[in-house]
């Protein structure tokens, strides 16, 4: 590519990016920036009208300390348990034939096709069945019904890329097939269990429809929840609602500073291969 060419792609993509980050931006300064500033004719905050009060009300805010604690216990439950039971069940799909194997990798994709809300119900039932409503186990086997299907889809598609004959080696050398999953099989499958701890734990973190339902009071709400607490029937305090949006993006922003490198080659490596 000509130099010319080259400058002419990164001002394309650069332009482009500063319009999809606009709005980020605008967010985060709103957030040092008092309520009387939003109902100014002021588009630029001065020196003096930034301030971190915001943050310290939200932050001391008891409900949603306790909303952020609630949202981490259950987005790190639902992550462990999702990547235990898929890379156990993506090991057996990619290493054993047996009948129905083909019928369960085609429905594990096929749930992912189907909106959550015609499940609600009958899950609501359910869990209500097994009394765990208002608890963290039932909103942690929720979320972990959405992640397991496509972690387990994605860590198969890995697994299959190692060769068999390394099994065959390890079995030899004495390996129980446990000792062969976790002693070889995973730690060369690290970026698809990147990839899928990610997808799960944003699934969780983010989620507010299973939660409303399964949710009965503060005890197991998430913060999805908080952010209601800034808001009102008549008035919205933007600047704090705003300013809690933020706090609930920073967990997301810091797990993925740490795993990107692991995504990056996962993605690039094609985990999602076919059957």
């Amino acid at each position: 590519m000509s130099p010319r060419r080259l400058v002419g792609v990164y001002a394309v993509l650069s332009l482009y990016f500063a319009f999809l980050l606009l709005p980020v931006g605008y967010m985060l300064l709103v957030t040092f920036t008092s309520q009387e500033f939003l109902y100014s004719p002021q588009l630029i905050p001065s020196l003096g009208d930034l301030t971190v009060e915001n943050y310290l009300t939200v932050l001391q805010t008891g409900a949603f300390q306790g909303y952020f604690v609630n949202s981490v216990v259950i987005a790190v439950s639902t992550t462990t348990l999702t990547l235990v039971v898929g890379t156990l069940a993506a090991y057996s799909l990619s290493r054993f034939e047996f009948p129905g194997r083909q019928s369960i990798l085609l429905s594990f994709l096929a749930t992912q096709m189907l909106p959550l809300v015609l499940i609600l119900i009958p899950f609501f039932l359910l869990m209500f069945s097994l009394n765990l409503i208002d608890s963290y186990l039932g909103i942690v086997i929720a979320h972990s019904v959405g992640g397991i299907p496509l972690g387990t889809w994605l860590l198969k598609g890995y697994f299959d890329d190692i060769p068999a004959s390394l099994d065959e080696a390890a079995k030899m050398d004495g390996c129980s097939r446990l000792d062969i999953l976790w002693r070889i099989i995973v730690p060369l499958s690290l970026p698809g269990i990147a990839v899928a701890g990610f997808y799960t734990f944003i699934l969780s973190w983010n989620d507010y429809l299973l939660v409303s339902i399964l949710s009965q009071t503060a005890a197991t709400r998430t913060l999805p929840f908080g952010l209601q607490l800034f808001q009102s029937q008549n008035t919205v305090a933007w600047e704090l609602l705003l300013t809690a949006a933020t706090i609930t993006i920073v967990p997301v922003v810091v797990l993925f500073a740490f795993v990107q490198s692991y995504i990056v080659e996962g993605l690039a490596s094609g985990g999602m291969k076919g059957m």
